[in-house]
């Protein structure tokens, strides 16, 4: 199990590979924080995530919230399926598909 977060210069977004579960979360978030530090705003894809679980979920809450405290914009884009799914049975849908 592993996650990589890095940064795609040449699309401007942020890329995430591999699986995201409670497992590499804590891992993901430190990531995070590294790229996304001197960006001016945060456009995060997770076109190749192979795996989620409700943990994901606490992970994007918490990058809205950063991204507020340091005055960024985030966005999430191809969000998995199984990850949708998650946040509509928790009713926080609407949280990560707004941007903010």
């Amino acid at each position: 199990m592993s996650i990589e977060i890095s940064f795609d210069s040449g699309k401007q977004y942020i890329q995430v590979k591999g699986e995201l579960t409670s497992a590499t979360v804590m891992d993901a978030l430190q990531q995070f924080s590294r790229e996304c530090k001197a960006l001016p705003s945060w456009v995060i894809d997770f076109t190749r995530v192979s795996k989620v679980d409700s943990s994901a979920i606490a992970l994007l809450i918490e990058l809205k919230r950063k991204a507020r405290q340091n005055n960024k914009t985030v966005k999430f884009i191809y969000l998995p399926a199984a990850l949708l799914q998650i946040a509509r049975l928790s009713q926080v849908d609407g949280l990560l598909t707004e941007e903010t």
